[in-house]
This record gives structure tokens, C-alpha cells and sequence, in this order.
């Protein structure tokens, strides 16, 4: 086998203790389910969305993510571990990859508020701030991972840690909040806002994966579960952010039977809310031009009785 230092020699050897196979083989068995399932479901969506013409920005970001998570999968899945500089690889890889899906999933979900919002003027501008600071977190992290591992053998310790508890904090707050206040306005009846929201309130799990991960972080940086929390926040990250559209399409699907390419579905995804929103307003004008329309002929008819009983009496008149 080719040691990886022939391509990165400037990557130090941390002093690492190597898992066993059995530990390993855990290890790889839980990364693969739970990648495999954000992978399968990542795909899914954005062939859907292609297929119906609706790919945006969410779903590029999507694409993004889904590209780091199969980083993620080869990592766990390639190369004989037993070698350390193979391992070693991983642990500058792996980070990296894990900061890249969760930050580009959350970018995607947060992408999500536009389309179903379609927030105006100001609302607008708080998205795409919310979104240059998941950016700025991200490129933070990424570099902090780095000088970790450059420096630290990829230790990631207390201060990683941190950093990880009050990112994952204020962004998986920010994807529950600015939602429920942006959709309040969004017509849609009890049972589809419940399944919106139900999708945004999932990113909190993001967190409840976190604060575990950054314990473990601080105090067994290469331990099996901690290699085990890794993947499955990364993978968790990127099923979230394709269950607004799975969900959409499985309610669709079971309400009204309607297949991949029915245009009239009840619901659907978050383009097809707006199209929503825009359609109630349209008909809203609708009612509104045919009022006037019905007033107007209403208004006429008055005027030509009133002619007319104005003639009929002009020629009754002479008979007096």
C-alpha cells in the first residue's frame, strides 16, 4: 500500500491508539446505515426536484453536502485502518468533512425559509445574514480543526468543544425561530403547518447529538463512540435537511394519490407553498375584479330601468 505521506507529507503523525477490528467493524457497520440513509434520501430528493423542475439553492447546497458525506463514508470504508498512517489521514479528513455537511445541510434548510416564507424587504435580508453567519461559523470551525490537527495531533479538546456547543446552540435556535416567525403568515390549514414547522424543530436533535460529542471531544478525542457521534450528527445534519421535501412528497403522495409530475397536488413541497400563497392572493384579486364586475353590471341595470321608467312615463304622460 502507497502511504498516504507520499501525497500529504506535510500531515503529522498524532500518537494514536488504533481500535481493534471488532471496534472498528462497529464502527464502520453504524457509519454506514446512517450515511447510507442521508445519502439514499439526499439523492432521492434532488432527482425529484430536478425531475419536477423545481431545483433552487436549497438543493444545491444539498448537492454540497451530500458530496462531503460521501467523503464521510469513504473515510470510515477505505483503506486498511490497522495502518496508522491511514488512520491518520482519516482524522484530518473526517473533521473537516463532518463540519462541511452539517454547515452546507444547515445552509440548505435555512435556504428553505425563502421558498416557503418568501419573506419581503427586510425579512429577506435577515436570511441572507443568518446565512453569511453559518458561513463564517463554518469556515471558523473548519480552520480551528485544522490548526487542531496541525499542531495537536488532531486533539481536538476543550476549546473545539466549546466552540461546537455554542455554534450548534445558536444556529439549530436560529433554524427553529426565524421559521415559525416567517411562516406565521404563510397560509396553509393546522395539519400542513404542523408538518412545516415539525421539519424545522427537527434541526434541535442536531444539538442533542452535539453536547454528547463535545464531552467526548474534550475527553476521549479518538474513542469508538466518539468516531461513532461524529457520523451520525453529520449524517442526522443531512437527513434534516431533506425532510421538508420527503415529507412534503409523502403527504402528497398519501392525500391525493398524485404522482411525481401532478402539477394541482394539496401539498408540496416548499415551492409549491409559495405557489400557494401566490395563488390564494391571485384568487383573492380574482374575487375582488368580479365583485366589482358584478357591482358595475348591478349599477348599469339600475341606470337602464331608470331610463326606461323615465321613457314609460314621458309616454303615459299625454294619456292624462
Amino acid at each position: 500500500m502507497i502511504s498516504y505521506r507520499v501525497f500529504f507529507p506535510f500531515l503529522p503523525m498524532p500518537t494514536l491508539l488504533i481500535p481493534s477490528g471488532n471496534h472498528w467493524e462497529t464502527i464502520q457497520a453504524v457509519a454506514c446505515v446512517f450515511h447510507g440513509c442521508a445519502i439514499a434520501a439526499t439523492i432521492f430528493r434532488l432527482a425529484y426536484r430536478w425531475y419536477t423542475s423545481r431545483f433552487w439553492w436549497e438543493d444545491t447546497w444539498a448537492a454540497i453536502a451530500l458530496a462531503f458525506d460521501i467523503v464521510c463514508l469513504i473515510g470510515v470504508s477505505w483503506g486498511n485502518f490497522d495502518d496508522p498512517h491511514v488512520l491518520t489521514l482519516m482524522l484530518w479528513v473526517l473533521p473537516i468533512a463532518f463540519a462541511c455537511v452539517l454547515w452546507a445541510a444547515r445552509i440548505s434548510i435555512i435556504y428553505s425559509v425563502l421558498r416557503v416564507g418568501n419573506p419581503r424587504n427586510a425579512r429577506r435580508w435577515i436570511v441572507y445574514g443568518i446565512i453569511a453567519c453559518f458561513i463564517i461559523m463554518w469556515i471558523v470551525l473548519v480552520v480551528q480543526r485544522v490548526m487542531r490537527c496541525k499542531y495537536s495531533g488532531c486533539n481536538m479538546g476543550i476549546h473545539v468543544s466549546i466552540a461546537l456547543v455554542i455554534t450548534d446552540t445558536i444556529s439549530d435556535l436560529t433554524l427553529v425561530i426565524v421559521p415559525t416567525y416567517f411562516l406565521r403568515d404563510v397560509r396553509l390549514t393546522n395539519h400542513q403547518r404542523i408538518l412545516v414547522i415539525s421539519a424545522f424543530y427537527a434541526s434541535l436533535l442536531i444539538t442533542a447529538i452535539a453536547i454528547p460529542l463535545s464531552v467526548l471531544l474534550s475527553v476521549e478525542p479518538f474513542s469508538d463512540a466518539t468516531l461513532i457521534f461524529g457520523h451520525v450528527k453529520s449524517a442526522t445534519s443531512l437527513m434534516i435537511a431533506n425532510l421538508l421535501v420527503i415529507v412534503s412528497f409523502v403527504h402528497r403522495f398519501w392525500r391525493s394519490g398524485a404522482d411525481l409530475d401532478q402539477q394541482e397536488a394539496e401539498f408540496t413541497s416548499a415551492l409549491d407553498l409559495s405557489q400557494l400563497t401566490d395563488r390564494s392572493q391571485n384568487m383573492a384579486n380574482t374575487a375582488t375584479t368580479a365583485t366589482g364586475a358584478t357591482t358595475s353590471t348591478q349599477t348599469g341595470l339600475v341606470f337602464e330601468m331608470s331610463g326606461k321608467s323615465t321613457q314609460l312615463s314621458s309616454d303615459i304622460l299625454p294619456l292624462h
